[in-house]
């Protein structure tokens, strides 16, 4: 089987011009994890990476491709080739100092079997060579994947990133895989006794705010509440499994376009005060700083109509502005904005007497004296 033939023509002419450089520097090069995975599952590929076995700043310099930035820590290089850019890394070896931090690099270089068992799962653990198209699979990856089982590498591999977790979410209702016994063993393992004294929450977030982002990703987060795996990084969460339908709906209200951010907040906050508004420009002033993530969270945790109301306030404008009070002969002051702001709070509570600027500046000319 040639992967490689199942790439797009653009991805094929650079994965052969890097194969001729790494015929030329007798280096081995690598195609390797998701990019493997999605060519035998037929999948679109949407980027492609490169793995070289040795120092990739080495290679990429002997190559003379234009090198754009180099992330030193990781030992990884971004290139532009054929006016597309392209990350080539170190096979590299690294351990986790604690429960999860972030990895260290240890070593630089290493053989590309040493390199793949610090992965996450069996299924994104596999390498092809691009010089030889042989493919390097240890852990029986292949064979996981025709079984669409997901399989964790070793018993600490939930405990060095928990984020691993999430991931594995991810990749059970994208590719309609299943955690195999061990592997879901390991997951209730982690979350009664994970250590998250120093975890490293920046690297949750980001992880939440990817996997969030998928019209899938009710099913996620539902997984996340009904297993606890939330306990490995906040003590407790209000948001039910069942209330998820519910949170869609107000989503879906109020047109709430960054999903990712709706959920985090659910599974966050605690409670939001409901106050009692005596007209419409309270609720508008009210809510007037809500964006629609927090319009949506406010309505799923309080039922309030009040924030549904507010959708039909907040477009409400002043056709009037400064320049025509000043024309009006009001002086330039604080006094200003308390006229427009006045005419604004008349407008959203008796909208039907406006339909011109002219009936704003007859409210003016009614209600307050230039002199």
């Amino acid at each position: 089987m040639n992967l490689i033939q199942k790439l797009s023509n653009d991805d094929i002419a650079v994965t052969e011009k890097v194969k001729q450089d790494a015929i030329a520097q007798n280096v081995n090069v690598f195609l390797v994890g998701g990019v493997i995975r999605d060519l035998i599952l037929d999948r679109d590929i949407k980027d492609i990476d490169f793995l070289v076995e040795g120092s990739a700043l080495e290679f990429v310099k002997n190559s003379g491709y234009e090198i754009k930035s180099v992330h030193e820590a990781f030992c990884t290089v971004k290139v532009e080739i054929d006016n597309r850019e392209f990350d080539f890394a170190s096979t590299r070896e690294e351990i986790y100092e604690f429960q999860g931090s972030l990895p260290v690099v240890t070593k630089v270089g290493v053989k590309i079997e040493d390199d793949i068992k610090r992965r996450d799962f069996t299924v994104n653990s596999i390498a092809l060579n691009i010089v030889t198209n042989e493919l390097t699979d240890p852990f029986g990856g292949c064979l996981d994947i025709n079984n669409k089982i997901l399989k964790v590498l070793h018993p600490k591999s939930f405990f060095d990133d928990p984020t691993r977790i999430l991931r594995g979410l991810d990749f059970k209702y994208r590719f309609n895989f299943e955690f195999d016994s061990d592997t879901f063993s390991l997951i209730k393992d982690v979350i009664y006794r994970f250590n998250n004294e120093k975890l490293s929450i920046d690297r949750i977030y980001l992880t939440l705010n990817k996997i969030f982002s998928y019209d899938y990703s009710d099913k996620i987060l539902e997984d996340i509440l009904n297993l606890n795996i939330y306990k490995i990084w906040q003590k407790t969460t209000e948001l039910q499994a069942q209330d998820i339908n519910k949170l869609i709906y107000a989503r879906e209200i109020f047109s709430v376009p960054e999903q990712n951010k709706l959920f985090i907040s659910a599974l966050e906050s605690t409670f939001f005060v409901k106050p009692k508004f005596k007209d419409n420009y309270e609720i508008y002033n009210f809510f007037k700083k809500f964006n629609n993530v927090q319009l949506a969270l406010y309505y799923f945790k309080t039922n309030d109509e009040s924030a549904i109301e507010y959708l039909k306030l907040k477009d409400t404008k002043l056709l009037i502005n400064g320049d025509d009070l000043l024309n009006l002969g009001f002086r330039q002051g604080e006094f200003i904005g308390i006229i427009l702001n006045g005419v604004l709070k008349e407008k959203i509570l008796n909208p039907d007497i406006f339909h011109s600027i002219q009936d704003e500046i007859n409210f003016v000319t009614m209600n307050y004296s230039s002199e």
